[in-house]
């Protein structure tokens, strides 16, 4: 899907990529047929198959500098998202024109749950598994959270993650 954070994203390192198709075949593309965009690419455009291996090329850095900037990350993850709880990470992209969790906690959802599915107190842009919480709560608060950001901004929210089953 294109996974990115802190100004960089997959497509920054992927170089190709092999994927088992439906037919049992192994099939190889190189990074300039991916179909590289915002959380997305060819595989979560199309199902085409299943990702069995990534090349990847990484820059020549300073080792100290780079494990320095690991822990910067770790730290501003542990400090901002809800990494204590499960979820399925970031459910909401971004809008172009709005910060998505902005507006939920506008709507007052910040904290909102249904069954054991909840708004994360500390990044509303969260959806987390406070206590066995099933698909069935976390689809209904992902479709209350849209409703509501709908009815007060007039923004369609966008999913990050990935509904499998989903066309």
């Amino acid at each position: 899907m294109n996974a990115g954070a802190h100004e960089n994203e997959m497509k920054n390192v992927v170089e190709e990529v092999t994927y088992l198709d439906f037919t049992g075949k192994l099939n190889t593309i190189e990074k300039s047929n991916l179909q590289f965009g915002y959380r997305q690419s060819i595989f979560s455009k199309n199902a085409i198959g299943i990702i069995v291996e990534a090349k990847l090329k990484f820059k020549i850095g300073n080792k100290a500098q780079i494990e320095d900037k690991m822990k910067e990350y770790s730290a501003y993850r542990r400090e901002k998202q809800p990494i204590a709880y499960p979820s399925a990470g970031s459910t909401f992209k971004r809008g172009e024109d709005y910060i998505t969790a902005k507006l939920i906690d506008e709507c007052g959802l910040k904290g909102y749950q249904i069954g054991g599915a909840k708004i994360s107190d500390l990044h509303a842009g969260f959806v987390i598994n406070i206590g066995e919480a099933t698909a069935k709560e976390i689809l209904e608060l992902i479709e209350y959270t849209k409703q509501k950001v709908y009815e007060k901004f007039g923004k369609q929210l966008q999913l990050e993650i990935k509904i499998m089953g989903e066309e």
